[in-house]
């Protein structure tokens, strides 16, 4: 099982400036900091007895079958790329609600 623990970070001013496709490109400056609130992520391999294959956690609950049947289209995608055979489960949860700002 791996559970990780990561702060928020706000964002002051520069938002996407800081990824490599703008700022090799543009250049860019971010003022952001974390702070004392944190989103929590779990994930462990699932035992081969469960009726699904996958279960995701976080504002809906999913279990599915296969892959193409999960409806979060990151952890989809993210499952797909590192070609994920093994059945898993993934919870995610916050210190602050969804949408949030």
């Amino acid at each position: 099982m791996i559970i990780s623990r990561t702060p928020y970070r706000l964002s002051f001013f520069g938002g996407g400036t800081d990824y490599p496709a703008w700022y090799r490109k543009h250049g860019g400056t971010v003022l952001a900091t974390t702070i004392d609130k944190y989103c929590y992520l779990s994930c462990r391999y699932l035992p081969p007895f469960f009726e699904h294959k996958y279960r995701l956690v976080y504002s809906k609950i999913e279990s599915c079958h296969t892959i193409e049947d999960i409806a979060h289209p990151v952890v989809r995608e993210l499952l797909t790329y590192l070609g994920v055979e093994r059945g898993v489960e993934v919870h995610h949860d916050g210190d602050l609600p969804a949408r949030s700002g």
